[in-house]
């Protein structure tokens, strides 16, 4: 909303008429109660109740990024794979490149960020224990599992961590097969296969 008049420090003299002072000062209390009202619901109530969050009113873009494969990613047996992901649905912060190491979401500015990844996997081939891990820097930083039952299926993993992170770091996905017998193949589309990192409102 637009106020009644700018903000103002002028602050009443000594020498100043009463009326003077006293015009003031309903001024700065009109002044106060508007630039209140815009962030709770009445300013003259008892208590005062915060606003609902408007979306319209948000300042600023979260720095986040959201990825997906793009396409099937082969996953062959008795081997620790590491996902590229060649395709992006939001990048606001700088985090991926579709070409150069498309596997990874690299860290530009130190933070908290919470990461997490849902790969749908096509199986084939006999039981066994796919693995899904979350790297640092080449490193296992969170691990999870689950098994496959059959053959023929689509299977859905997912894993979440929160880290602190450096610039420079970077975050990757590993999809482990262990010797099922059979090359196992992510889906590609957005909402299949994809690999999301967002920065934590706050300080470190």
């Amino acid at each position: 909303m637009a106020h009644t008049n700018a903000w103002s420090n002028i602050v009443p003299a000594g020498s100043d008429n009463l009326n003077t002072a006293d015009d003031q000062i309903r001024r700065l209390r009109l002044d106060i109660q508007e630039r209140g009202d815009e962030i709770v619901d009445d300013w003259t109530a008892d208590p005062v109740v915060p606003k609902k969050l408007d979306v319209s009113r948000v300042i600023g873009t979260p720095d986040l990024a959201v990825v997906y494969t793009g396409a099937a990613f082969a996953i062959p047996t008795g081997t620790v794979t590491t996902i590229d992901f060649v395709q992006e649905t939001l990048d606001t912060g700088g985090f991926h490149d579709n070409s150069v190491n498309p596997s990874r979401l690299t860290i530009t500015t130190a933070a908290y960020y919470r990461i997490h990844a849902n790969l749908q996997i096509t199986f084939t081939g006999a039981a066994a224990l796919c693995h899904i891990r979350i790297r640092k820097n080449g490193a296992d930083l969170a691990l999870g599992n689950i098994a496959f039952l059959g053959a023929g299926v689509i299977e859905t993993i997912s894993i979440t961590y929160i880290d602190l992170a450096a610039a420079t770091d970077y975050y990757e996905i590993v999809i482990q097969n262990p010797g099922s017998g059979s090359t196992w193949n992510t889906l590609d589309e957005a909402d299949e296969a994809y690999f999301m990192i967002e920065r934590l409102v706050g300080t470190i």
